[in-house]
């Protein structure tokens, strides 16, 4: 003769397997069980909301039934790729024994296509030390003075490369930015 268990759940056993039946139950008669993405006719957002999720029907096509298509975007993004990114160029260190006027190298270098900018923020990042103006490939930084004096010691400050390049209105826009972080020296020989 078998032997069998029976397996009765306790009341707090239970209490999950229920929750999870009533929850289940609650989200089908409230209607939001799985539901179909907006088209774009839908897709504005009235003011206040969260924009909800559409399929793009402009400028999008369909990879299997276009092969041609596929390979060409492949390669465009295999070029893109290859392009380099903000070439930097720079030394770690910068030395200074006041805390404001640092000698550095700071560049743009000379395989850059845009000018760029660099950015100096504190070891927070809350507080913009140094603005330069537009630098053009190729050139370098060899002092800075920043806008105020730093303490004695070593300050591991923010340093963004920032590459602009001119709009048809004759602003700039932003190419690409890298961050790094650099030695900033105060009291200590070069």
């Amino acid at each position: 003769m078998k032997t069998r268990h029976i397996y009765e759940l306790s009341a707090v056993e239970r209490l999950p397997v229920v929750t999870v039946a009533l929850l289940a139950v609650l989200l089908a008669a409230a209607g939001c069980g799985r539901q179909p993405l907006q088209n774009e006719s839908e897709h504005a957002a009235p003011p206040g909301d969260v924009p909800k999720l559409f399929y793009e029907s402009k400028g999008v096509t369909v990879v299997e039934d276009n092969p041609e298509a596929y390979q060409k975007a492949r390669e465009a993004l295999r070029e893109e790729s290859e392009k380099p990114p903000i070439g930097l160029e720079y030394k770690n260190d910068a030395f200074s024994q006041d805390g404001c006027t640092f000698s550095c190298y700071i560049a743009n270098a000379a395989r850059n296509q845009y000018d760029m900018y660099i950015d100096i923020y504190d070891e927070t990042m809350t507080e913009e030390l140094y603005l330069s103006g537009l630098i053009r490939p190729g050139s370098a930084f060899e002092s800075i003075t920043l806008n105020r004096p730093l303490s004695e010691g070593t300050h591991e400050l923010f340093v963004a490369f920032t590459q602009v390049k001119p709009t048809e209105d004759g602003d700039f826009a932003i190419q690409a930015q890298v961050v790094i972080i650099m030695d900033f020296h105060v009291g200590e020989e070069a």
